[in-house]
């Protein structure tokens, strides 16, 4: 089987992509881009293979939260020549090329070259059920059920929770994922009854709708512009309206979601394929 086919396996698999309908945007060079201000525009879409030759044939898959240069060396010591990331892996959140690339990026780049890899990014929540339980696995590896039906999973999860503290949601989180570094912004004593999963948003503003919700009490996300959603929920808070912000990390939130995708290609290929952590990028100093 040969990289592009795999891809359409997984388009088959997945279903289509939670945003399909809003249209892609045309892939740009990161430098001219960013350069004009641009931000990740609402439903752009991003899967796809992003280096390497998608020709070419599968030995081997790694899949991984970010193919980042440990998880490429990994992947080439398990005989995989297909990683399949996540997140971005080449500086900037659509994986755009880039014209003069900084020196640790162009070497990643002529290490995948010189290794004969290819990567695959694959993040766009899809439609399918496979799709769907791939997208809502950091929930389900926290005790959660379903998330709700009523929103486009591109722009956020939202599970119903039993009264739970914060504190509890919040080690729960960081044994599914592999990682102590979460920030809270909050009492974590308050107990939760709903809860919003945002891995990530360039968007000002974006997720301060989804917090607002009256079924929403806790928004879990990646990362998010401190000015403006961490300034919301210190407003809301002062305002006395029971919310909080639980920060942890737009990497480590892949890691349930790369596990459950790895766990669903298995049976399906006849080549081997493996789960490569991405190791805690986030430590604690004191």
């Amino acid at each position: 089987m040969r990289g592009n086919e795999l891809f359409a396996l997984i388009e088959r698999g997945l279903g289509p992509e939670a945003h399909r309908h809003r249209g892609v945007d045309a892939p740009a060079r990161r430098d001219t881009a960013i350069a004009g201000g641009s931000y990740r525009a609402p439903g752009t879409l991003v899967d796809g293979f992003r280096a390497g030759d998608s020709d070419g044939e599968v030995r081997g898959v790694a899949v991984a939260a970010r193919a980042s240069t440990a998880v490429l060396r990994q992947a080439k010591a398990l005989g995989a020549n297909l990683v399949i990331s996540r997140q971005a892996f080449l500086g900037d959140s659509l994986d755009r090329p880039v014209a003069q690339p900084e020196p640790a990026l162009a070497e990643k780049l002529a290490l995948i070259e010189a290794e004969g890899l290819m990567v695959l990014r694959l993040q766009d929540p899809r439609t399918s059920p496979a799709g769907r339980t791939i997208t809502q696995a950091l929930p389900r590896a926290i005790g959660l059920g379903p998330a709700h039906p009523g929103l486009n999973p591109a722009d956020g999860l939202v599970c119903p929770c039993a009264a739970t503290p914060i504190e509890h949601i919040a080690r729960r989180i960081a044994a599914a994922i592999a990682s102590s570094a979460l920030r809270l912004v909050g009492d974590p004593a308050l107990a939760v009854r709903g809860i919003a999963f945002a891995t990530e948003t360039n968007r000002p503003n974006a997720l301060n709708p989804l917090l607002s919700r009256p079924d929403v009490n806790l928004l879990v996300a990646g990362e998010v512009h401190e000015t403006e959603t961490t300034a919301y929920v210190l407003d809301a808070i002062a305002l006395g309206q029971p919310k909080a912000l639980l920060l942890v990390g737009s990497i480590a939130m892949e890691e349930p979601s790369a596990k459950a995708l790895a766990a669903w290609l298995k049976p399906q290929l006849a080549v081997p394929v493996a789960y490569v952590p991405s190791g805690m990028p986030l430590t604690e100093v004191s």
